[in-house]
């Protein structure tokens, strides 16, 4: 098995790819960013920040924060138009001790139900759970997301019998979000 930092994943199917952002993605950065309707129902991370704020993000999530091993903030893109970003798939919160990472994904407004999240979602659980080997996926989900629930049931995660409280999700101060989780097989 392959460690999860030990290179900068790229992954592909026949409708998206995956991988590290470049700076030309800072204009479509800022469209997911600057969306209200993309954040209704997650954490604000990149939420409304500068063009400047961006491309330093952009910089950092391919470069110092991968080599920090903190999280995997990657770029998807249509195979069909390689070099437009269309929304992001994350990786993150990897406790390697117990084995398990949560994910998660934010797509631009206009691509919206065209199957992009099942797609990125897909592919994130076949890297993680046969490339690398992590036996539990976690996914956090605002109840009213009816979508992303819809997203994650179809690639097989199962939603538990328990719901955690987060800070600062939609713009809330404190709410409950439902989990999800895939068990590796």
């Amino acid at each position: 098995m392959v460690e999860l930092f030990d290179s900068f994943p790229q992954l592909k199917n026949d409708k998206i790819t995956i991988k590290k952002m470049t700076e030309s993605d800072v204009e479509a950065l800022v469209e997911i960013s600057n969306s209200d309707n993309v954040y209704k129902y997650i954490a604000p991370f990149l939420f409304k920040k500068s063009d400047n704020f961006l491309l330093t993000a952009i910089k950092n999530l391919g470069g110092r924060d991968f080599e920090k091993k903190k999280m995997i903030i990657a770029g998807i893109y249509l195979n069909d138009n390689p070099n437009r970003l269309v929304g992001l798939s994350e990786m993150f919160d990897y406790k390697k001790r117990i084995n398990t990472i949560t994910i998660g994904y934010r797509i631009n407004e206009a691509f919206w139900n065209q199957g992009i999240a099942t797609n990125a979602v897909e592919l994130m659980i076949a890297y993680l759970s046969k490339e690398i080997g992590i036996g539990i996926i976690q996914a956090f989900v605002m109840p009213d997301n009816i979508y992303s629930s819809k997203v994650l049931l179809k690639n097989g995660f199962q939603k538990e019998g328990y719901i955690v409280q987060e800070k600062n999700w939609g713009g809330q101060e404190v709410v409950d979000v439902d989990v999800y989780t895939y068990i590796s097989k």
